[in-house]
């Protein structure tokens, strides 16, 4: 199972920071501002009440301001803020003309000594408001008379709420705007923290395609031991290969000096008059002797850079293997129908397809009856080769089978049976597909899709 890349699961983590702490901070903010606000308020509230009780003629008895109040609300009918002086004892009171008929009703106990009491009552129009009330002992005229009066101011909550919104509001569009701002720099910044990884994989590239041996370049001291590793497993598996390759070498050398000295019997029991025995013993060492160069052949194919594979054109190369082909006995007896564009090519090394053209159509030369069909489709990215015969063809088992190492369908015939078994190797190693089918015609159709290559 692959994991989640690991700039979206660090950009994740980095997001969810962002919003938890933007989150807190907002929220804080909100906090501090309306708390601000409250203060600020009441504070307000605080000042009208002292101005109504400089005011308050507490000789009448109505009580009575000796001027009105000077903010033009407290003459608007539910302007939104309202005063109101009560006479506790006598029962008489005197209100702004914004509260129109509504009362406010004193907190049954006010603090002694003219403490504020603060409370929440319902406005003329049922709406939340906020009330400072205070007794206070007033002097009368007579010097030896006093009167206990409740004063009372009070102001809608609706406002404040209105400006927790909007600022609450307000703070969530910034908020989100610097949360944006700090999620692409998170992005930028965590991109050019891993951009030494894409420099490793760059260089793996390198090495993958030949152009180096090793991780070259100026890494940060936190992936150097990541680059010092993958040099040091590069190094071990260049040894492995190369030693197996030598040894793979020594033992093809080794093999065709022993088939040499067997040619050399072989020779001897002609010379002797035993043909039959120099004749097998001349197929084996023949056939042992194609078998060792496929192999040799393929271990460079398996081992061969990507930088190796080239642009090759298809039309170009097929003129040239058939003409080879139809040098063989089996070849001149065909008729060959080829149909390939010229402008067609393959991302394949021009040697491995000449190998792959060569198997194909010696092979579809050596079982056909009389005619051949070579033909070439393409799109900007695929090119597909179809050779059909019209020979004996195969049955489905047969058709599974085909291409298998070293499996020969018809023993009868000279072979090592590895001829198509190499070209699927081939195909697949290049990233392509080998498919074997019926011909229309009755024989076989070998099916070649490749990448397509550059221009011709």
């Amino acid at each position: 199972m692959r994991a989640p890349s690991l700039r979206l699961r660090l950009l994740v983590l980095s997001t969810l920071s962002i919003i938890v702490v933007l989150a807190v901070a907002g929220l804080s903010m909100a906090t501090i501002f309306a708390n601000h606000v409250q203060r600020s308020f009441e504070s307000g509230l605080d000042a009208q009440l002292e101005r109504l009780i400089a005011l308050v003629d507490p000789d009448p008895p109505t009580p009575a301001l000796a001027q009105p109040m000077p903010d033009a609300r407290y003459e608007t009918p539910a302007g939104g803020i309202y005063w109101q002086v009560s006479d506790p004892a006598g029962g008489a009171a005197i209100r702004s003309r914004s509260l129109w008929d509504t009362v406010l009703e004193a907190p049954t106990e006010l603090p002694a000594g003219g403490a504020v009491q603060r409370s929440q009552v319902s406005g003329p129009n049922g709406d939340p408001a906020l009330m400072l009330a205070r007794s206070l002992v007033f002097d009368l005229a007579d010097p030896s008379a006093t009167r206990t009066l409740h004063v009372m101011v009070a102001e809608d909550l609706g406002p404040i709420e209105a400006t927790n919104a909007a600022f609450r509001a307000d703070l969530i569009r910034a908020l989100a705007i610097l949360a944006a701002a700090l999620v692409a720099t998170s992005w930028i910044q965590i991109t050019l923290g891993l951009s030494p990884l894409s420099l490793i994989k760059r260089g793996i590239g390198l090495v993958r395609s030949g152009a180096t041996r090793r991780l070259e370049g100026e890494f940060p001291a936190e992936v150097m031991p990541l680059v010092s590793e993958v040099n040091d497993l590069i190094e071990v598996q260049q040894r492995t290969i190369d030693f197996a390759r030598d040894r793979a070498a020594d033992l093809a050398h080794g093999l065709k000096t022993s088939l040499t000295l067997l040619n050399g019997e072989a020779y001897g029991l002609r010379q002797l008059g035993n043909d039959k025995a120099a004749d097998t013993i001349e197929q084996l060492t023949a056939g042992m002797a194609e078998t060792i160069d496929h192999q040799l052949r393929l271990s460079r194919l398996r081992h061969r850079s990507r930088s190796d594979f080239r642009s090759s054109p298809l039309a170009e190369n097929v003129g040239k293997v058939l003409a080879a082909v139809k040098a063989t006995p089996a070849g001149r007896a065909r008729t060959w129908s080829v149909e390939i564009a010229a402008d067609l090519t393959v991302a394949l090394d021009t040697m491995d397809l000449t190998e792959l053209l060569g198997v194909i159509l010696d092979n579809a030369a050596n079982w056909a009856r009389s005619r051949v069909w070579v033909a070439a489709t393409g799109t900007d990215r695929e090119i597909v080769l179809q050779v059909s015969d019209d020979g004996p063809g195969l049955d489905a088992t047969d058709l599974a089978q085909l291409g298998q190492r070293g499996r020969r369908l018809d023993e009868t015939r000279p072979g090592s049976g590895i001829g198509l078994a190499i070209a699927r190797e081939i195909v697949l190693l290049n990233g392509g597909r080998l498919e074997f089918s019926r011909a229309p015609e009755g024989g076989l159709a070998v099916r070649v899709a490749l990448q397509a290559g550059g221009p011709a």
